[in-house]
């Protein structure tokens, strides 16, 4: 990709930034309602349970995500997998915090993982098998 369209592999970054986002305003809202007697019951503990996920798995993503820009690594199916990851933490979210569905939640998360190590395995890969 020129250096140019290699930033779109920010845009990913950017969802899950913005994920963080909601996740932070949805736990303080509920918070608040919680003081006021309003909470829905357990919603504060899974919302605070995902948003601490958040920071699990993703710091690989960041990682990896760091390499390939620096490198100048990416490629469609990189960007396809990183969008893929971002997609699954939307989905892996909204069971986490609107179900309690473990089973479910946990093929979800199944999408994060091969995502992830999708990415990896490609650039270690060429890393290491020089392509």
């Amino acid at each position: 990709m020129s250096e140019m369209s290699r930033d779109l592999i920010f845009w990913p970054v950017a969802a899950h930034f913005f994920l963080l986002v909601f996740l932070y305003a949805w736990l303080s809202l509920v918070r608040f309602e919680q003081r006021a007697g309003k909470a829905v019951a357990g919603l504060e503990a899974r919302i605070s349970a995902n948003l601490s996920n958040q920071f699990e798995a993703p710091l690989l993503f960041y990682a990896i995500i760091i390499l390939l820009w620096t490198e100048n690594l990416i490629s469609l199916t990189q960007l396809v997998l990183a969008w893929l990851f971002i997609a699954g933490r939307l989905l892996h979210t909204a069971i986490h915090t609107l179900t309690s569905g473990v089973i479910l939640r946990g093929m979800v998360f199944m999408i994060n993982f091969v995502a992830v190590f999708g990415l990896w395995g490609l650039f270690l890969k060429d890393r290491l098998f020089g392509g």
